[in-house]
This record gives C-alpha cells, sequence and structure tokens, in this order.
C-alpha cells in the first residue's frame, strides 16, 4: 500500500488546481489515496467522466497516479474498464434518444467539420474508430454518438473504448510516474 506524503498531496492539490478539477472530487481522491479501493474509486471517476463526458478524465489518473504510486497499473487497467463500462451506457443513452433529441440537448456535440470526418472514419472502420478516438486526445462523444446511431453494440463499444483507453492512460500513467524525475525535486540543482 501506498503512503500519500505531504509532499505528493502538495503536488496533487498545486495540479488539481492547474486542472480546474472540482474540489469535491479532488478532496475525495486526497481523502481515499491510502484505502484499498482506491483504484475502483479513480475507475467510478473514469466512468462518470465518460458518461457526462464533462472533463478529461487524465486530470485525475495523473495525480491518482501520484498519490498512490505502487497501484499505478490497477489504477491504468480499472480505469479503462470504468471508460468502457461509461462509453457503453453513454452508447445506449445515445442509441434510445436517437439522433435528433441529442442534437436539441448537445448541438455542440453534432455541429462542425470534426463531426464529420468522425461520421467518415465510423462508416468506413465501424467501431475501430472508438478504439483510434479513445487512445487520442480527440473527443469520443461524438465517435460513440454516431457508432450508437450507426449500429447500437454495447459490447463492441466497451472493448474498442477500453483498449483504447487502456493504452492511453498507460502512456499517461507511465509519463506521470517519471515527470517528478524528469523535472527533478524541488531545491535541487539540475545542470
Amino acid at each position: 500500500m501506498s503512503v500519500a506524503t505531504p509532499n505528493r498531496l502538495a503536488r496533487y492539490v498545486r495540479f488539481l488546481r492547474l486542472s480546474r478539477l472540482s474540489p469535491g472530487v479532488s478532496r475525495l481522491l486526497a481523502r481515499f489515496a491510502d484505502h484499498p479501493g482506491f483504484p475502483l474509486l479513480v475507475a467510478a471517476v473514469a466512468l462518470v467522466c465518460t458518461l457526462t463526458f464533462s472533463f478529461p478524465f487524465t486530470a485525475v489518473l495523473v495525480p491518482a497516479v501520484w498519490l498512490a504510486p505502487r497501484r499505478w497499473l490497477w489504477l491504468v487497467g480499472l480505469s479503462a474498464l470504468g471508460s468502457g463500462i461509461g462509453a457503453a451506457l453513454l452508447s445506449e443513452v445515445f442509441h434510445h434518444l436517437g439522433w435528433q433529441q441529442v442534437a436539441a440537448r448537445w448541438p455542440d456535440l453534432v455541429a462542425g467539420e470534426a463531426v464529420a470526418t468522425l461520421a467518415a472514419w465510423v462508416e468506413r472502420w465501424g467501431h475501430l474508430t472508438l478504439g483510434l478516438v479513445a487512445a487520442s486526445p480527440l473527443p469520443q462523444a461524438p465517435a460513440i454518438l454516431l457508432c450508437a446511431v450507426r449500429d447500437p453494440a454495447p459490447l463492441a463499444v466497451f472493448v474498442a473504448i477500453a483498449a483504447g483507453k487502456g493504452v492511453k492512460y498507460l502512456a499517461v500513467a507511465l509519463l506521470a510516474r517519471r515527470l517528478p524525475e524528469l523535472l527533478g525535486r524541488p531545491g535541487e540543482d539540475r545542470d
């Protein structure tokens, strides 16, 4: 089990201020960092972030890796699964609502040139597009919507998003683990 040292908590708090993450979420994560269920809590946040497309989950993953560095692989794996579940649920919501209701509720989600490009990708590659989008910095909600309208297959959505997010979260977590070493410790001379 890891120990959330004061130095690690201070870095976490500074990062959260920069990322503008909800103070409630940041307090919750800091409070439970040493709890054995911490990776499950982080995965639940990933599920909610994906389902609500409210904010980028990597803003949570980086400080979570700093708070629980020995459990980084669990954080990555469970967060990818949480994102996959959230995406499958979101796909079902989009399919149930239909294009017209989604366009009325979230007009920014269906407008723009990027959506037209994604539509062409979904038409050509289907659910593979979701995995590619999930592994990239592109917003995934439009791709989930397009797949939900074209071919509502929650299991395919889950697998594609979980795989893509697994790759992305692995890269982010590895970078987060190395970042303090690369930047040096506060007060250290870097020649």
